[in-house]
């Protein structure tokens, strides 16, 4: 994390490493979770693509929208 100095107020900037640590903790919890829930490692790839789907479809709609 990176701080910054803006006038009397301080800032933090999170750095990219931050960013990955925060998406492997998130991903191995809701990983477990799932597991714990009875997930199958089938349901749990159907899962995936199902986010990567809904992502996708985001993004689609994103450059195809009027601004």
């Amino acid at each position: 994390m990176t701080m910054l100095s803006r006038g009397d107020e301080m800032t933090y900037e999170p750095t990219p490493e931050l960013y990955v640590n925060r998406n492997k903790s998130v991903a191995k919890s809701f990983y477990r979770q799932l597991k714990t829930e009875g997930f199958t490692h089938q349901q749990i790839i159907e899962l995936s693509t199902t986010l990567l789907d809904l992502v996708t479809e985001d993004l689609r709609d994103e450059v195809h929208s009027p601004e």
